[in-house]
């Protein structure tokens, strides 16, 4: 089990902390005890929340800031634009994310120690789920670009799966940042439901060319996450790849080994979600062929979102 140390004599280190929040009253004051003794400023970009999320923040004398929400990518640029960040080093953190003591130490000791040309560093994101840790499945260990030199990176600009992309070079550090959500399954499944909407739009307008993303300043792992995505899995038939892909993490990557938890996470992530993705892209494809639509106007009509 992971414990907070109330440690005030720990040395603070060069960084800014960005945490973007919309009603995380569960998980905003476990993840600020987890990195105050770490940064020197924690930074929240607030969505509007309307729960107790900016009392606890204030509670905690943390800068809040707060800007409508399109995507991921847009408020975390529009923090780097906005929140004065005068510290050499920028640290994304989720609010339902925790920074373990052993990657605290690594940051510590090594970050201080970089050669200038290293502009970023990835770390191991770690999921638990339903209390398990699923470390099997191909899920463990995701190298994530989550610390960068400040003026030297900014978040693409992706519906999904966005990225920190940085000038320079990049180095990993191995140690865990844990994504510990403890809000319910119907809320899991929401959030889900609305990411496979930006994923089926993100499928068509990359199949499209209509945007294409420069990854070559992004981490290694990241670059072949997408090779995966857009040069393998999505040129299998639609609507028999998700059940591909998950007898191919459930039983050939050993998801089934991480008890009734693996086999909820891998039905729900690896099958239903991405099928509900090939749904909705057949979905925009025939609102947009049979009304003569762009995908930007089809979007607009059935999602009420501007691309």
């Amino acid at each position: 089990m992971l414990k907070t140390k109330d440690n005030t004599q720990a040395l603070h280190t060069d960084i800014t902390a960005i945490i973007l929040t919309y009603n995380e009253e569960k998980h905003i004051e476990r993840c600020i005890l987890f990195i105050k003794n770490l940064v020197k400023r924690i930074v929240i970009i607030d969505s509007f929340s309307n729960d107790n999320t900016l009392n606890i923040a204030q509670q905690h004398n943390i800068d809040v800031f707060q800007n409508k929400f399109i995507n991921h990518a847009k408020q975390i640029n529009w923090g780097l634009e906005n929140a004065n960040i005068s510290t050499k080093w920028i640290l994304r953190i989720d609010a339902d994310e925790v920074l373990t003591e052993e990657l605290a130490k690594k940051i510590r000791g090594n970050l201080k120690n970089l050669l200038t040309n290293v502009a970023g560093v990835s770390i191991n994101l770690k999921l638990t789920f339903f209390g398990k840790n699923i470390n099997l499945g191909g899920v463990y260990p995701q190298k994530r670009l989550r610390i960068w030199k400040n003026g030297s990176g900014k978040c693409n600009d992706s519906l999904v799966d966005e990225h920190i992309e940085v000038e320079g070079d990049i180095v990993h550090f191995d140690g865990d940042i844990i994504d510990n959500n403890l809000k319910n399954i119907a809320w899991w499944t929401e959030k889900h439901n609305t990411y496979s909407t930006r994923e089926a739009i993100n499928f068509i307008l990359n199949k499209q060319k209509i945007k294409k993303e420069n990854f070559s300043k992004t981490n290694r792992e990241t670059k072949l996450n997408k090779f995966s995505k857009f040069g393998l899995y999505y040129k299998l038939p639609s609507g028999i790849r998700p059940f591909l892909l998950f007898i191919y993490r459930y039983f050939f990557l050993l998801g089934f080994l991480n008890g009734w938890q693996g086999l909820v996470f891998h039905s729900l992530q690896g099958f239903w979600f991405r099928f509900l993705v090939d749904v909705k892209i057949k979905e925009l494809i025939k609102i947009m062929n049979n009304n003569n639509l762009t995908l930007a106007q089809a979007v607009k009509s059935q999602y009420n979102y501007d691309l």
